[in-house]
């Protein structure tokens, strides 16, 4: 008789299966035997609600889930259901495993989606009906997943991304979730939590009850539409004892900026990953506030926020010593480049992925005198001496630069002459932005970066400029590519 596997080892490797966008492995699993099955179900239970709906196309088959959904209910729910004219014959009261009991992560996209897609099965009614018997199975699905799961640690509330004909409006039974008696036992183990939707008050009650339970979430990702938002959602920032992961966007100039500010303050010594998306620094009251120091935080994004540039906020550059990688994107305002280089003043050699859509000549000369010890490098805008520069500057572990490259009377071929002859020895990737180039050019950057033959772990992707649609790759180019053995990406 074959040995059987331990359940805690076939759980990891089942675990190594999962994706967030295919679960077809996993359904494979179920046909080994009993006992596999028995371990896979749990682990697919888990996905449904949960992973990211990518193939919009298979939405019908993923609403299958819904049927077995009813089949979990009890008899209340059920008849409840039947009166409100739902035809159960298809998802009879025997199901096998309890499956809601497996349920651990909730996007109720995902739940109004599938929940849509069987109503246009199951119903031939108008849409008015159909969009009331919908909002009746979303709050009975939700019942369902509260009272039998054991905890919730993923809950994302984000936009219907496409449109389905009878899609409503579902604030009023999100905001009453929270409301079930076994909700703040569910929710008391929450781990994200993922607001992307527009601001109501009748969701309000939500936001208040996870203040109230959750106090250990790792990763939040927020978009503030509104002043009361703000507040309720501060709050619930705050309260975090080991937030590791904040992701702010701000959708409305009249939000209380000073109370999103100070929750960020009370996270700084745990925070390691940080977002900010439109948020001002004009405000006079954050001059003032005691920051600190962001003793954790390694990455940083910023994205087109407002007033950086204005000197008293300088201090807050000086907030991130631990910075491994610092991404920012300028839209509007003025360009902060006295920001800029505090960060790189304050991180210095620890930083190691830098990404910039604009810069001028000091914030460059920063990057070549702080970042050292860099590995990965997108700068747009360069100049030709710009890319010779960063080629001469030693940067010993660089493994992946990105740069575009233009200008009146640029030469793309005799760039591509001159970067071969400083070559990083550590370059694994190049991602070029610059103009037609010869496959002539192309081999004498080659022979600077690798041996014929000896280009399989190097890799050039060619991104073309608006203007230069046409051009793309000879036979000669790929004669020249084949001979060094590199990888090579041709995109638009």
């Amino acid at each position: 008789m074959a040995t059987k596997i331990p359940t805690e080892i076939l759980f990891k490797i089942l675990n190594n299966l999962q994706s967030p966008f295919s679960t077809q492995d996993l359904y494979s699993s179920l046909l080994v035997n009993r006992f596999w099955c028995k371990v896979t179900i749990p682990m697919l239970w888990e996905l449904p609600l949960g992973q990211d709906c990518m193939d919009y196309n298979n939405l019908r088959k993923k609403a299958l889930c819904i049927r077995t959904y009813l089949s979990c209910m009890d008899t209340q729910a059920r008849t409840l259901l039947i009166q409100n004219g739902f035809d159960l014959s298809s998802s009879p009261s025997q199901a096998i495993f309890d499956y809601p009991s497996f349920t651990h992560k909730l996007r109720t996209d995902n739940l109004i989606y599938f929940i849509s897609r069987y109503s246009e099965v199951d119903d031939n009614s108008n849409n008015e009906i159909i969009i009331t018997k919908s909002r009746i199975l979303f709050l009975e699905i939700c019942k369902l997943i509260i009272n039998r799961c054991s905890f919730l640690d993923s809950f994302k509330l984000t936009r219907v991304k496409f449109f389905i004909v009878n899609v409503h409006i579902y604030n009023d039974l999100i905001g009453s979730i929270l409301e079930l008696p076994s909700a703040p036992k569910v929710i008391k183990k929450l781990e994200s939590f993922t607001l992307l939707i527009e601001d109501n008050e009748l969701i309000f009650p939500l936001y208040e009850s996870l203040t109230l339970v959750c106090d250990n979430i790792l990763n939040m990702d927020l978009e503030f539409n509104s002043y009361s938002q703000a507040k309720l959602l501060a709050k619930l920032i705050s309260v975090q004892k080991y937030l590791e992961d904040l992701s702010i966007v701000v959708s409305d100039y009249k939000i209380d900026y000073l109370s999103i500010l100070l929750s960020i303050i009370s996270q700084k010594e745990t925070l390691k990953s940080f977002r900010l998306r439109s948020v001002s620094f004009y405000y006079s009251e954050w001059k003032s506030l005691p920051i600190g120091q962001f003793i954790s935080l390694q990455n940083l994004y910023i994205e087109n926020c407002f007033g950086l540039h204005e000197s008293d906020n300088l201090f807050f550059a000086s907030s991130f010593p631990q910075l491994s990688s610092f991404h920012f994107r300028h839209i509007h305002d003025r360009f902060p480049q006295d920001f800029i280089i505090k960060i790189f003043e304050t991180s210095n050699t620890k930083l190691r992925d830098v990404y910039l859509n604009s810069l001028t000549t000091d914030t460059f000369l920063a990057i070549l005198n702080y970042c050292t010890n860099i590995t990965k490098l997108t700068l747009h805008d360069l100049r030709p001496e710009h890319v010779i520069a960063i080629f001469n500057n030693n940067f010993n572990e660089l493994r992946r630069f990105s740069f575009d490259c233009g200008g009146e009377g640029f030469d793309a071929n005799e760039l591509l002459c001159q970067m071969a002859k400083n070559v990083p020895e550590s370059l694994e990737t190049i991602e070029i932005r610059m103009g037609i180039f010869s496959a002539d050019s192309l081999r004498k950057f080659l022979e600077g970066w690798c041996r014929k033959g000896g280009g399989g772990n190097r890799k050039i992707i060619v991104r073309r400029m608006e203007q230069e649609r046409l051009f793309t790759l000879s036979d000669e180019h790929f004669k020249v590519i084949e001979e060094y053995g590199v990888q090579i990406d041709l995109e638009e």
